[in-house]
Order: structure tokens, then sequence, then C-alpha cells
């Protein structure tokens, strides 16, 4: 979505906006929260105190307007739909703060984008005098551009309540949901994701660690050893990893429920290398393709696939690998993946799909 759609669209589904509530939205679009959040106690205990007062209100929102894209990669999160969903404060606090710290913005970006508003009002396609608007503009450059608050009218017409948050979480917001519940309910929970290479695994793996304390285990760190690479276990379905190790080394470690040691497979030696020290959380992510192995699946409390298609794939591959290792993925990896989706009935057994 740019920046005149934005502001076109959004003008349309709130005509009672003014111009400082345009340049909010504008503000928010480049700098999201626009400030670092340091004290997260601080935010939550703002954010709580606002949704018991919104509880009072009749305004209600269903569960498809949790989220309003407002372009930059950034969504409002209503608070009014929390009540709709099974998602904790504490999450939705994260979302938020993980934003916040981690979007820049930049003045010249935000200048940009108030032009497209001046055109916008010149071209007549919003309404606002364009001499009360630049009027607006001069003062609120003299005074640096600092964030700013809706209008009256808006918050009369509209109760707004949100925070600014990564439309990452958007897309992933069952996931969320499910860990959210889980963790209510078991002492540890470990969530599997499986699914094409370059689907984004390892991605949403980050993403899920940038909102709980919780331990990543990669697929990657436990290739076959030279010796397992027999002519047998190659042409086994789903054995192109030692799934073995993997039980033994990490499942086994994680049930112990103490501190536990695994060797990461080192692709360039062929052989194990770096000995990792684990210390029990009460949320580990498995990631990567055959996580969801017949010996290893019944250990998840959540089973997530990523799927991708055809084109999308070997581009990715291409980009991030080179032509060389492009062929292998394509001729080689790639066909004992999806034999291995296909006869294992991975996406079947998955709690969780999305397609990429």
């Amino acid at each position: 979505m740019n920046i005149k759609s934005l502001l076109l669209n959004q003008y349309k589904l709130y005509p009672k906006m003014q111009i400082q509530d345009m340049i909010k939205l504008i503000y928010q679009n480049e700098f999201a929260g626009g400030h670092l959040i340091l004290d997260e106690e601080d935010s939550l205990r703002k954010l709580q105190d606002e949704y018991c007062a919104l509880r009072q209100c009749s305004i209600n929102r269903t569960i498809s307007d949790t989220f309003e894209e407002i372009g930059n990669g950034l969504c409002r999160f209503h608070l009014t739909a929390i009540q709709n969903v099974d998602i904790n404060l504490e999450t939705v606090n994260r979302f938020f703060i993980s934003t916040s710290n981690s979007n820049c913005g930049s003045v010249i970006g935000f200048e940009n984008k108030l032009d497209v508003l001046r055109q916008c009002c010149k071209d007549e396609e919003l309404l606002f005098p364009i001499e009360e608007l630049e009027g607006y503009l001069n003062d609120y450059r003299i005074q640096r551009y600092p964030a700013v608050s809706h209008s009256e009218n808006y918050r009369a017409a509209y109760s707004p309540a949100y925070r600014i948050v990564k439309s990452e979480y958007h897309d992933f917001f069952g996931v969320f949901c499910k860990i959210d519940s889980l963790m209510k309910t078991q002492n540890i929970t470990n969530v599997a994701i499986d699914g094409n290479c370059s689907a984004g695994k390892s991605t949403l793996a980050s993403l899920i660690s940038e909102i709980y304390d919780c331990n990543i285990f990669h697929m990657d760190d436990f290739f076959l050893r030279s010796e397992l690479r027999t002519e047998k276990r190659l042409k086994e379905v789903g054995g192109n990893v030692d799934y073995v190790r993997f039980k033994q080394e990490v499942i086994d470690g994680l049930n112990s429920g103490k501190e536990f040691q695994y060797q990461v497979f080192d692709c360039e030696k062929m052989a194990l290398g770096q000995m990792i020290w684990v210390t029990p959380k009460k949320l580990n992510i498995i990631e990567g393709s055959y996580s969801m192995h017949p010996t290893l699946i019944n250990n998840y409390h959540l089973k997530i696939f990523l799927y991708i298609n055809e084109k999308e794939q070997s581009a990715r591959i291409l980009k991030r690998n080179g032509p060389f290792m492009h062929i292998k993925f394509l001729y080689e990896w790639i066909p004992l993946e999806n034999r291995y989706f296909k006869e294992m009935n991975i996406i079947e057994q998955s709690d969780l799909v999305f397609q990429r």
C-alpha cells in the first residue's frame, strides 16, 4: 500500500479525520511508535489500564478487524478486538515494544510523505484547505515534527485505541494465539516449524523469539554424518537428517527438564563441531525441514507448516545460495523434501499451515 492509497483509504473509512489525524497516520507509517520503549512493565501497565477502560465501552471489533494495515510493513492493532481472540496482553505489549524499538524511519522519508498529503489536497482528493494544511505544517516543522495525538473530533467519532505493530505479527497471529493458549496449560511447549526450503521457517522462528523467551533448535545442525550417508539411508523417506541424534540429544534433553548439550554439524568439515549448552525454557522452537519426522512428531504441542510455490521458492534460493547451489536444491534436495512431505502426510498432520 503506497502512501497516497493509504491516505485516501483512511479518509474514506474515517470521514471525520482532521489534518492532525492525517499527520498522525503519516507519522505512524514512517516512525511506528516513534520512540524507544525502555520500561516494558510500565508499557504493560498502561496497556492493561487502557484495555480495562475499553471494556466498559460499547465499541466492539470483530476478529477480522483486529489489525488495520497502515503501510510500510505496519498495522494498527485494535485493543477492542482482544476480547474476541485468545491472546495475552503481555504478548500484545511485546508486539508493540519490538516494533517501536526496531523501527527507525527518517525525517526525509516523513517529509516526502507529507508532500503526498499536500498534493492530495491540491488535487482536491482530500478536502482539507491547502492554506490550512500549509499553516499547520509550517508550525509543525518549527516544532521539529513531534508525535501528535488524534483530534477531538476523531476521538469522539471513533474512540481510537490501538498499538502500532509489525505486519508480520498479523501474518502469523494464529501462531501467537496458539502459543499463548498452550503455555497456560503446559509446563513446557514444543513447537515444530516444517515446510519447503526458503519458505521462511528460520524467519518465523526468529519472529517468535522476538516475543517470547525461548530456545530455538535448527534441523540444519543435524545433517547426516559421513558414516551414516549410506545408499540405503539416502533412499529412505525423510532420512536426510540425523533424527536419531536429534531425538537423543535435543528431545530427550528437553524432556529431562535439566540443562543439556548437543553438537552442531559442521558442513565444511562434514563432522560434528561446536558444543551448544541449553538452559531449560518453557517454550522451545524446532525449525527446519524434517522436524516433523515420524520419530519426532509426537513430541510437539504445536505443528506449523510453511508452504511456498515453486516459482518463488526457486527465485529465493537463487538469490540466497547462488547458481551452483540452486541446481543442487532443484534437482536433489527439493525432490527429497517433497517426497517426505507427501509420503509422510506432513501437511495433513500440521495444526497450522501458511502459504508464503
